[in-house]
């Protein structure tokens, strides 16, 4: 187990070329990680911002392994462990979105149609058990995609799987729904590549 002395001492190791500054250390909401900020020592204790260090948001300090994890700036430290939670909870598996409804389920597959802009062939291709794995991504990426999806009435679930079997990435930077859906027509038009090769086996 890491102390917060400890964490703390490892994250001002980090500081070669300037000498380091402790801001703030705390426990995150799950008690698995020591939250700390840090910066120049000209900058944290004195105050003088042209010392100020860019780049660096916060230092994760796993508790139980020591393993540190630095946040980007432009992120959270919030939203950067809750990506480290979604990992953590994940062990391995792949956050995979998944549609929520049944396969062959016709008024769905109308719906599909109108809400993706697909084909009512690529629609029901897109339900066939074999084509459900749809979209994966960091497990926050596609909490939000189900979340902007359902408001644009296409209802998702974002579930664990093994393997991918056919998923494609959303990344983080198509976070909008018009991504979203080019994302999901991208997904529908591999029906074209599966098929024939399908139909080609005796």
């Amino acid at each position: 187990m890491i102390s917060e002395q400890e964490a703390c001492d490892r994250v001002l190791a980090r500081f070669v070329d300037t000498r380091g500054a402790i801001a703030s250390c705390r426990l995150d909401p799950r008690g698995e990680y020591w939250v700390i900020h840090a910066n120049a020592y000209e900058y944290v204790v004195n105050g003088r911002s042209e010392h100020c260090l860019i780049g660096d948001g916060a230092y994760l300090v796993h508790i139980a392994s020591g393993r540190l994890t630095i946040t980007p700036s432009h992120e959270t430290w919030h939203e950067s462990i809750q990506d480290i939670y979604d990992l953590d909870d994940a062990a391995g598996a792949h956050y995979v979105l998944r549609p929520d409804y049944a396969a062959g389920d016709k008024r769905a597959i109308v719906h599909l149609h109108q809400r993706l802009g697909c084909s009512l062939i690529d629609a029901r291709w897109l339900l066939e058990d074999a084509n459900r794995s749809w979209l994966t991504g960091t497990g926050r990426n596609l909490r939000q995609a189900c979340e902007l999806l359902a408001a644009h009435g296409v209802e998702t679930q974002r579930v664990l799987q093994d393997e991918l079997r056919h998923a494609l990435l959303l990344t983080p930077q198509q976070w909008t729904l018009d991504m979203m859906l080019q994302r999901l027509r991208e997904r529908a038009s591999l029906r074209s590549a599966v098929v024939p090769l399908r139909d080609a086996i005796p």
